[in-house]
């Protein structure tokens, strides 16, 4: 039985500031993919699609954040090489990067298309060839326009089990609680917890 909830998510706040540190940027899947598509966050193949539109990256474990991080948007600019163009984009983290992201304190592994933005146009190739480059990062807040919240309800919910994805949330973008109530019966909200 579908019974009416209402959801409310509350976001950590956005902890980051106008000032840029150093971070350590690589690159995996195709050289203008979006990654994987089986992204540790949830996400799959929608990272290809509006909003992501293939500007994600994995996060190494200060990104990351056992998958608190999945959602965060980092404005990256890099500037340690002459195919950089020095000028930031915005990627979101969607997936956990691997054991190649330890060596840095803050590492993103960037899809290939987010890693080639940070280049000079027609230099992309080139930029991809330098392995681990130097990054410029700062957290900000995620504009998805219109949307406030998007989330999916999990095909294996039913009358005993409910669990939903949140896709993006506008602002912080990290989530910090998510709490359910069922719309007509009480007026308890109930947490979620994170799997």
């Amino acid at each position: 039985m579908v019974r009416n909830f209402k959801i409310t998510i509350k976001s950590l706040g956005l902890t980051g500031g106008s000032d840029w540190s150093l971070a350590g940027a690589t690159f995996y899947g195709l050289p203008t993919g979006y990654g994987t598509d089986a992204g540790a966050c949830g996400y799959k193949n929608a990272v290809a699609q509006a909003p992501f539109s293939s500007m994600v990256s994995a996060g190494g474990p200060s990104l990351y954040k056992s998958g608190r991080g999945c959602g965060a948007c980092y404005q990256i600019k890099c500037t340690s090489n002459q195919a950089c163009s020095t000028n930031p984009v915005t990627a979101v983290i969607t997936d956990e990067c691997g054991q190649g992201c330890l060596t840095e304190s803050v590492h993103f592994d960037l899809s290939g298309t987010a890693f080639g933005a940070m280049a000079v146009p027609g230099q992309d190739s080139q930029l991809r060839t330098a392995g681990v480059l130097q990054i410029l990062y700062r957290k900000v807040e995620c504009n998805y326009n219109s949307e406030t919240v998007v989330f999916q309800v999990d095909g294996g919910s039913n009358a005993y089990y409910f669990a939903a994805l949140v896709e993006y949330v506008n602002g912080d973008g990290e989530i910090g609680l998510v709490e359910l109530k069922q719309a007509l019966d009480s007026d308890t909200w109930l947490p979620m917890s994170h799997s």
